[in-house]
């Protein structure tokens, strides 16, 4: 029997989603959890590997048992046992050849910024920006990164690792809500630091670091060996929702 879980989780206390030697991963939390439930070791597959300090509202993953569940009680028993920081918001029965990642049609990652005075209830949670902002800039720096591209400038996932790095961005909308910039991006598929990267251009633009013509030609230039390219900090990183 195999469960499709949907996950959030706070990612301050923890090196990332997926299990590494550095540290404490939230898949580590989950199986030892998932251990004391089910009587024996078990592994999760999930469907984005997302960093150190990257949140989600709508992570998903899937682990196999023998057992038949009440997918209701299997999600308190998995949230009684879980810390607060990660939560189970949903369970249900696949077929047995569902895969969460290489299934997946779509995903929608959220960036949040405050423009704002600095807030220490947003620490962790927003990137705090002490520049002044030119919001037209951003909107329309935006724009240029919608349709299908060669991200290779915006992502540092190596050529060995994935050689096409063709993706489709459906929608890129930045919205302000007081002090704080919502920019949420729809796409079909993305790489390493691809989202973080698109957002420290778009700061670098609205900042005035970079032009809309650097940004054009970081696009057409499909190159990697690019001193423009800036990784912008993890914390204001969301993944919102997945799509099958």
């Amino acid at each position: 029997m195999r469960y499709k879980c949907t996950v959030a989780y706070k990612g301050n206390n923890y090196v990332g989603f997926q299990s590494q030697i550095n540290g404490i991963a939230i898949q580590d939390v989950i199986e030892a959890k998932l251990k004391i439930i089910l009587g024996q070791d078990t592994r999760i597959t999930m469907a984005s590997r997302t960093d150190a300090k990257v949140h989600a509202l709508g992570q998903v993953f899937t682990f196999d048992s023998d057992k038949v569940f009440d997918v209701y009680r299997l999600k308190g028993s998995m949230n009684g046992l879980l810390p607060k920081d990660i939560h189970i918001n949903d369970i249900e029965i696949v077929d047995d050849d569902f895969h969460p990642r290489f299934m997946a049609k779509g995903k929608h990652y959220r960036y949040i910024i405050n423009i704002g005075e600095y807030s220490p209830f947003l620490d962790g949670f927003a990137y705090q920006c002490y520049f002044k902002i030119d919001l037209e800039k951003m909107l329309e720096c935006g724009k240029l990164f919608i349709g299908k591209h060669d991200f290779s400038a915006f992502n540092t996932t190596p050529y060995e690792v994935t050689k096409d790095q063709i993706r489709m961005i459906k929608s890129l909308d930045i919205v302000r809500h007081d002090d704080l910039l919502y920019i949420d991006i729809i796409g079909d598929g993305f790489l390493r630091h691809m989202v973080r990267m698109i957002v420290g251009t778009l700061i670098d633009v609205a900042r005035g670091i970079k032009d809309i013509e650097d940004v054009k030609r970081m696009i057409d230039d499909h190159t990697k060996d690019d001193t423009r390219r800036y990784n912008i900090d993890a914390c204001g990183l969301y993944l919102v929702e997945i799509y099958y």
